[in-house]
């Protein structure tokens, strides 16, 4: 944590100047350090005020740093205990909204026959339970009827139902056989009437078809329950479950969010796609979810009491995550924490602290740059250059997250290459997006010109015609990402289960799992050993690639 603490000592301290020099420094943009007394910002033309000295302080197994309350005061430190909240993992998947089979009835011909006042005209109509939907004209239909009036008139109980049972299994409703009954007369030709309320879906006659049994008439969708079909990633289907809570947001509807569980996890998994299907049943009685409408779903797993802090207070360089403890009486100090589950906003802690005890979250001084107290630190010490080494550059959740989007990138090209299919250029349109933010943040640092690199071999993967141009836009992005892969966050990445390996001449790549996949075709592979950065004595010698073939 050398460069933790020498990061705090330059930002409370000022620069390093004798002891009996006084300095001063501009509220708002702390890094500008001044001898001048009467002076001002050079940037906001704000007063310079006196920067008081920051003595170090016991920290317990790290130092620490004392700060003046006016100094506290100004540099607008945030801080929060650590506190027990229940929070769920999130596992995000988008869906559509399709109508319930449930909620359908279909209408099928029984008999030969014709279709005669046809009361449904077009797709769309709406009918009540007991509204006339056609007449259909049928011999076979006269036949049976005759011959239940027949055994109506013989009084043998017996042969009235198995003519009544002809009847029902020709098509003929309850209501209609009893209007038979009480007539005592045939009924040419036979009325059908809706069971239930709906709107027709689908019509598949029209006036005076001749049709044959099985044939479809019509179909009637009740739209006040609807499904939400999500697609889920393949790994991520393992969590969800039937009764799983679930979010839905559909931005069109008029009350776009909208709190369900899992009614159902279908058994299979497309092989193009890689994700699996998940049944939500939602109410509609105000129609506002309307079929093949995009829904964007958010599952809640694994909801239980954890030891949290705000994602925020995380710090993370090459040797973890930590965090800043606010000791009292104006002290900080570092301390390391093994992290957990992220999710709204909290970052579960598993082990490093207790609960109570006070975490700094971040500071309001940098109203322009980020929340995270840990990069307003960097700021305010005079900026990072190139001298740092990629291993000490300071990284939050979020940033390290940023630069995972090109790894992930290129197991993404990896992948399809293997399984020979085509990427989506849209697919990485957030890599790109990433791209220009991580730039701005680590300007003149050795990160810089690695995402610059990167950025364009993901453009030239965007544009590749075929499978040998992907695979050289996989090979230039893994040889931009080399030196961040094995100097900056190496163990990271061994914690995430990827295995580095090179091919043919110099060509890495980057998957999961041990068993190596070469994307550039046949030939043998070796395995890049994840190299220890702390063990590295100058962070400016490139460590060695040892390996072994496969």
């Amino acid at each position: 944590m050398k460069h933790l603490i020498l990061i705090l000592i330059v930002l409370f301290a000022g620069a390093a100047h004798a002891q009996e020099t006084e300095t001063y420094t501009c509220p708002m943009h702390p890094h500008y350090i001044s001898m001048d007394a009467d002076g001002v910002c050079p940037i906001c033309g704000m007063d310079l005020v006196p920067v008081s000295e920051a003595p170090l302080v016991d920290g317990g197994d790290q130092a620490g740093i004392a700060v003046s309350p006016a100094m506290i005061q100004t540099m607008g430190v945030r801080t929060a205990p650590a506190e027990v909240v229940s929070f769920a993992r999130q596992v995000r998947a988008f869906g559509r909204v399709e109508p319930s089979t449930r909620a359908e009835t279909v209408a099928a011909s029984r008999v030969e026959g014709w279709i005669e006042d046809l009361a449904v005209t077009a797709e769309g109509d709406r009918v009540e339970a007991g509204d006339l939907l056609y007449r259909v004209y049928s011999p076979d239909l006269i036949g049976a009827q005759q011959d239940y009036l027949a055994a109506l008139r013989s009084g043998a109980g017996g042969r009235i139902e198995a003519a009544a049972q002809r009847l029902r299994s020709l098509g003929m409703q309850d209501g209609v056989i009893a209007t038979l009954r009480e007539g005592r007369a045939v009924i040419e030709r036979m009325p059908v009437t809706a069971e239930e309320d709906g709107v027709v879906s689908a019509l598949s006659v029209r006036e005076g078809t001749y049709v044959t049994p099985g044939d479809v008439i019509l179909r009637l969708q009740r739209y006040d329950e609807v499904w939400i079909i999500a697609s889920v990633a393949e790994q991520d289907l393992p969590l969800i479950a039937e009764g799983t809570p679930a979010t839905v947001t559909v931005s069109a509807a008029a009350v776009p969010e909208r709190e369900a569980t899992v009614d159902y996890v279908y058994p299979t998994i497309d092989p193009e796609t890689r994700t699996g299907r998940v049944r939500i049943v939602l109410s509609n009685d105000d129609q506002a979810l309307r079929t093949g409408a995009y829904a964007d779903v958010t599952f809640a797993v694994d909801d239980r009491p954890r030891l949290s802090v705000p994602s925020e207070a995380i710090l993370r360089d090459s040797r973890g995550a930590h965090v800043v403890m606010a000791l009292g009486g104006g002290r900080f100090a570092p301390r390391p924490v093994q992290t957990g589950l992220s999710a709204l906003g909290q970052t579960e802690i598993v082990a490093g602290l207790e609960p109570g005890e006070e975490i700094v979250t971040s500071g309001q001084f940098l109203l322009d740059s980020e929340a995270s107290l840990r990069e307003g630190f960097s700021k305010m010490g005079g900026g990072l250059g190139p001298e740092v080494p990629l291993s000490d550059l300071p990284m939050t959740d979020e940033t390290l997250a940023m630069v995972d989007h090109f790894v992930d990138a290129a197991l993404y090209f990896h992948e399809a290459l293997v399984d020979g299919y085509a990427v989506q250029p849209s697919f990485l349109d957030p890599t790109l997006g990433v791209g220009e933010t991580l730039r701005a943040r680590y300007a003149n640092t050795r990160l810089s010109p690695i995402i610059l690199h990167a950025e364009g071999a993901v453009r030239a993967a965007q544009e590749a015609g075929g499978p040998a141009e992907l695979a050289d836009a996989l090979s230039d992005l893994m040889e931009g990402l080399r030196p961040w892969l094995l100097e900056g966050a190496p163990q990271h990445y061994a914690d995430e289960g990827l295995t580095l390996f090179r091919a043919g001449e110099d060509r890495l790549w980057v998957q999961e799992g041990s068993q190596p996949a070469n994307p550039y075709g046949d030939g043998d592979a070796e395995r890049i050993v994840w190299p220890d950065v702390m063990a590295m004595d100058d962070a400016s010698d490139r460590p060695a690639m040892a390996g072994h073939n496969h």
